[in-house]
């Protein structure tokens, strides 16, 4: 059963920032309530809603992040197996557009602890930089190391959902982008995304109430890019999303059900005890094999490449420009 929320908000996002339409904040029926996924936080609730124009999702309450970002497991992660093949897959779909070791890359938003660029290090990529917002500044928190641009790739992963203004976000990353360079942008697609469902877990963590601030469509972020004068070249499967068996989103959200639900098991230690004891082993199971087949399609990444002639972008206000 949802707790009700325990967090007192004074601020709310009423306007859609894609497309302006504003909210009725006295309309219950046009939120969603869902729970906090992370362990710290899972007795809080937040309210969503989907603008009825460009579908996309907006959490409503405005809270002090910095709160949250202080519990956020991520910051626990370790580079273990299972991560490996994830980046292996991620590895794979950069070089089909090119990229090899004597590239450079940024990881944008790669968390403190930089395990993306730890693989590729590992790996003999020696020109490969990350940096998080969140990060300390002895480690992936020094702004110093944007200054090592412009990148020949910048990864943008599960990051612009979680900022306020993403215009302002890609504006800097373009800057910081070659000519002729690739940004791969990865996040929720708000398409898929069925908000009268909180207890499906690929729904709740696409969500990440309260971190996802907002949540686009395929459109959108192809709006965004075509702002910045990039070319649209592919759309692509998430690399967390693999044909091995027990590597797939589905059987990792069952995972995640028998273990309490909570965001933080995928950043600890497996607990394969707690898998075969389950009364749903048999589902664990039956995705581990066939989930890669039967995705809920609730994430997207979508590579652009910038142009080699011109920086030129489209203003901002373009009206009509999704439809």
């Amino acid at each position: 059963m949802v707790q009700q929320q325990l967090v007192s908000t004074t601020k709310q996002r009423l306007e859609c920032l894609i497309c302006n339409y504003r909210v009725d904040p006295n309309d219950e029926s046009a939120f969603s309530t869902f729970p906090c996924n992370v362990r710290a936080f899972m007795h809080e609730t937040f309210k969503v809603w989907r603008c009825p124009d460009c579908k996309t999702i907006h959490c409503l309450d405005i809270v002090d992040l910095d709160h949250y970002y202080a519990k956020y497991p991520i910051a626990q992660a370790t580079l273990t197996w299972p991560f490996r093949v994830f980046y292996r897959k991620l590895r794979k779909q950069l070089t089909k557009y090119g990229f090899s070791k004597t590239h450079s890359i940024l990881d944008y938003g790669c968390g403190a602890n930089g395990l993306f660029v730890q693989y590729l290090r590992q790996q003999g990529f020696t020109n490969c930089h990350g940096y998080d917002p969140y990060g300390t500044k002895d480690g992936f928190g020094d702004p110093a190391t944007l200054q090592k641009g412009a990148f020949d790739y910048i990864l943008l992963q599960d990051v612009i959902e979680h900022v306020k203004d993403p215009n302002a976000l890609l504006d800097k990353l373009n800057n910081l982008l070659a000519p002729g360079g690739y940004i791969l942008i990865s996040t929720p697609n708000a398409s898929n995304l069925n908000l009268n469902r909180p207890d499906i877990n690929d729904i709740c963590n696409a969500v990440h109430v309260p971190y996802h601030l907002h949540i686009y469509t395929r459109e959108s972020i192809e709006l965004f890019g075509r702002r910045q004068g990039w070319e649209f070249i592919d759309s692509l499967r998430p690399n967390h999303d693999t044909l091995w068996p027990t590597l797939n989103a589905r059987v990792s959200n069952e995972y995640q059900r028998i273990l309490g639900r909570p965001v933080d098991v995928f950043h600890e230690p497996i607990n394969s005890r707690k898998v075969l004891t389950s009364s749903r082993f048999i589902f664990f199971v039956f995705y581990a094999i066939f989930g890669y087949w039967l995705n809920f399609y609730s994430g997207m990444s979508i590579i652009f490449r910038k142009s080699i002639y011109s920086n030129s972008r489209l203003p901002y206000g373009v009206a009509g420009e999704l439809s």
